[in-house]
Order: structure tokens, then sequence, then C-alpha cells
């Protein structure tokens, strides 16, 4: 008796705990069941970063160029003490994004270094150590505002070794210094080692600075060891900072021990106290046996030095002419001073490859690449050189204007034409026609005239591939070209370009002729 209610006052309050203890375990599992749950492993995706499959992995951030410097072989496999640097760049990269292997990068949009914080400093690529061993195609995109403000061998890259290759890279307003003695400094690269190359490159509006002794400097590449440089240029400026002794200045390389082939210099190369420097407008030393220098040529004006080379032992070495400003523009096709400038660049032994744009008789040559990918290169392409678009978009026509009730003719004075023009709509709203005739004196002009379309939705100018309007008909007769155009819907524009930049537009409610 005595024990019973013990019991019954120890069991009620656990049997309570128990009920309590229920109800919340039923409400957490409840709860977990509205929660996703990841499947045991789970990761994020793998990211692709070779879309294209071409095997060299893209660059469109300087995060991602900055995360090259831990796979300086191009493999796109990293070092697991590297990996996590590695992907701050690139998060998660696919293990076979590349087929077969990746054997380097390529930049697929045009970069900018930011003036502070992470990356306004750059540490480059690859050091003599660890050299640079991998393809960069920078497809003719560019890259501004580099900083390098101190170290040994600085530039974009450090030091490129065997296997590496350079090629269709612009560097724009690039400020590179090495500080350290017997280094070299160059806006692409400190130095070049035999098996690697650079060629179809530019460094345009920066300065490469020797701020210690025995440094090699220039304007492209510090020191060119046993590599090669091909159809390439540079105008920044090379200078000594300070009383500096045993210094090599050259406009496009400090110093050369490899091949230069068909590539010039314009940018100014100076300093000032010190001694034992070498300055020259294209290589301030090119004194060893293996050295080769053809068809390459330095500005005397712009570079401030009459010699290209300032100093040259080697028999193997063609002498570099200087040439005033007028004599590297003249020439405006592979022919005199750049006869030899047709190369063959990617090693098809196809000596055809065209890689210079000779432009006007007021313009060095500027590189070409085939960016867009539509089989014909330009330098417009290959950004910022100062080469307008060859094939610009034609201006807009106006757009429709509900007022104009009746065809109205816009007469171009500059070209006297004698214009008509009738336009005929039937049906309203999507079964809208208009039927537009264009009749025009075409004066002396005798030349093809051909005829580009583009349909006006009322905000925007759509494809006319993706409407399927048919080439209209255009006849010819004598003196008068008549344009007649039958469309659906009726909202549409027509124009008319010839080679003198008349343009004549068709529509909906007007006809006109742009002064071009």
């Amino acid at each position: 008796c005595a024990v019973a209610p013990l019991r019954r006052c120890a069991v009620a309050p656990l049997r309570r705990c128990a009920r309590i203890a229920l109800i919340v375990t039923l409400g957490l599992l409840a709860l977990a069941m509205l929660l996703p749950i990841p499947p045991a492993g789970a990761q994020t995706p793998a990211i692709d970063y070779d879309a294209d499959n071409d095997r060299l992995i893209e660059v469109d951030s300087i995060a991602k160029l900055n995360a090259i410097r831990y796979d300086l072989n191009g493999s796109g496999t990293v070092a697991p003490a590297d990996q996590t640097s590695y992907n701050a760049g690139f998060p998660s990269p696919a293990s076979n994004q590349c087929p077969t292997s990746c054997q380097g990068y390529e930049l697929t949009a045009n970069l900018t270094f930011p003036s502070s914080g992470q990356f306004s400093d750059w540490t480059p690529i690859g050091a003599v150590a660890s050299q640079f061993a991998a393809i960069f195609d920078g497809r003719g995109y560019t890259l501004t505002g580099l900083t390098v403000s101190s170290g040994q061998v600085v530039g974009l890259f450090g030091a490129v070794g065997p296997g590496g290759v350079i090629k269709n890279l612009g560097i724009i307003n690039a400020n590179v210094t090495a500080s350290v003695n017997a280094g070299s400094a160059g806006a692409i690269a400190g130095g070049i080692y035999s098996g690697s190359q650079l060629y179809s490159s530019y460094a345009r509006g920066g300065s490469v600075a020797a701020a210690a002794n025995d440094l090699t400097a220039g304007g492209l590449v510090g020191a060119n060891v046993a590599g090669a440089i091909r159809a390439s240029y540079s105008t920044n400026a090379v200078t000594i900072s300070g009383t500096r002794n045993n210094n090599e200045l050259g406009g496009l390389a400090g110093f050369s021990s490899g091949t230069i082939t068909a590539s010039y210099a314009a940018g100014a190369v100076s300093g000032s106290g010190g001694t034992g420097n070498d300055y020259g407008g294209l290589v301030g030393d090119s004194s060893t046996t293996a050295a080769v220098i053809t068809n390459s040529y330095c500005d005397q004006t712009a570079t401030g030095q009459t010699n290209c080379i300032g100093t040259s032992t080697s028999s193997a070495t063609a002498a570099a002419d200087g040439y005033a400003t007028s004599a590297l523009q003249t020439p405006t096709e592979y022919t005199g001073i750049y006869a030899g400038w047709n190369l063959d660049l990617d090693g098809d032994s196809n000596t055809n490859d065209d890689p210079w744009d000779f432009g006007t008789a007021r313009q060095y040559p500027a590189l070409k690449v085939d960016t867009d990918g539509d089989g014909t290169a330009t330098a417009y392409e290959f950004g910022r050189q100062g080469r307008p678009n060859p094939n610009p978009p034609p201006p807009s026509p106006p757009p429709y204007n509900p007022a104009h009730d009746h065809p109205e003719i816009y007469a171009n004075a500059r070209h006297e034409m004698a214009t008509s023009c009738e336009v005929r709509t039937t049906g309203t709203g999507d079964e809208a026609k208009s039927t537009s005739t264009l009749t025009f004196d075409l004066g002396d002009y005798t030349r093809p005239i051909t005829l580009a379309l583009s349909l006006w939705d009322g905000t925007h100018f759509r494809s006319l591939q993706s409407q399927n309007i048919a080439m209209p008909e255009l006849r010819q007769e004598g003196q008068t070209a008549t344009v007649q155009v039958a469309t659906d819907p009726a909202q549409t524009r027509f124009r008319l370009d010839s080679e003198y930049g008349l343009n004549l537009v068709l529509g909906y409610a007007d006809c006109h002729t742009d002064d071009p």
C-alpha cells in the first residue's frame, strides 16, 4: 500500500514527458518532410569552361585570368594545394571539359584591370623557375590598364617557356616596372625563352620602366631569350627610371638572342644618367650569335633612336632598318619594306596567313583577326587599333509615324535625284499588306545596286532571315531603277544601299533618301 502511491507518483510524470517527446518528434519529422534533402554526396554541378570544344579554357574575367597562374601547363587540372585558389576564378570546373585534353586558355571578352583593390597591382603569371608553358589566345580581345609596380621578371606574364604560345593579344595602357636588379620588363612578358612564341600581338599607349640595374626593358617583351617574336608591334614608351646602370632598352624588346620577324616599334625609348645603358628603337641589345632579326623596323622619329638595335655584334643578325614615320606608313599592301610580312603563323605551311592591315598612307600597319568567325579577318575586330568598321551597320530608318497618311518624298539635294514613290496598303492588322514602288534617276551611276532588308516591328528592327521575307526584284532600265516590294506585315522598312552611300528607305507610309 505504501509502495503503490509512490509508483503512481513516479510513473505519471514520465508518461507525460513521453507524450510530449512523441509530439515534438512527430513535428520535427513533418517539418523535415517539407524541406528538400540533398542526395548523399551531392555537389555543385561541374561547369564546362570550354564551351566551343577548341581545347582552350575560356576567360571572361580578371579573376579567371588570375587563376591561370595555378595551371601553367594549361591542362585545366591543378595541384590539390592550389585547387581553392584556382576555383576562385573557375568554380567547380568539369574534369573532362576539353575534348582529349586542355592545352591552354583564350579570352572571350575585352577586360579592364581595376584601379584599386585586388588585381590593381598585378602579379605576373609564371616566373623563371616556373614558366608558363601553354597556349594563351587573345582572339583579338584586349586587356586594358595592366599595372605591375615592382618585381624582377614582370609583365602580364613573367616568363614564357618551352611550349608557351602567346597570340592574338592586345595590351592597352599598361604600366610595367621592373625594380629588382638583373630583371626584365615588358607589357606582355618579362621574358620569353627557348621553345616559346609570341605572335600577332601588340602593346599600345602604355609604358615600361627599368627601375634597377642590369635590366632589360622592352615595349612588348623584356628579354627574348632564344624565343620567337613574329608579326607584332609596340608603341609603348620605354624608359629608365632614375639613374641606373647597364640597362638594355628597346621599343619592342630590351634584349634578344632569339628571332624577331615582320615586326616594328614606334614608341619613345629614352633615359637619362647612369652608365653602360644600351638604347635601340627596336631592340636594346642583340649581341649573341643566335640572334636573327628579319624584316623588322623602328620609327626613328617616334622612338627617338637613330639605330633600331642599340648593340649588335652578331653576324647572324640582319640590321633592322630605321625609317621616318611617313616611310613606315606609305606601303598599303605586302610590298616594298613589307613584302616579306605575309607569314605562316599557324604552322600549316601556308605562307599567306595575311596577318596585317596596312590601312591608309597615314597609318601604321595594324593586325587582323577573325573574332566573329565569319571567315574574314579585319583590323577592326582586333580591338583598339584605330581602324574603322569596314562593314558598319546602316543607319536606322525613321520609325513609322501614324500621322503620315500618304507617301512623302524627301529629296537628297546632294545627289539631285528625281524620285517618285507609291505605297499601297490593303487589309488591316495582321492581314495588312503593303506594296511600295520607288523609282529614281540613276544619273551617271551604272554600278550594281544591292538591296538589304530589315523589319520594323514598331520598336526594334528585326532580322530579315527570321521573317522569311524573300528578296524583291530589282529592275534597272536605262537610267532609271525601280524597286517594287510587297510585304506582310505592313510596318516594314527596306533599305537600298549603293557604293556611293546612297540610302533609300521604302516603308508602310513613306519613302525617302537619307543623306549618307
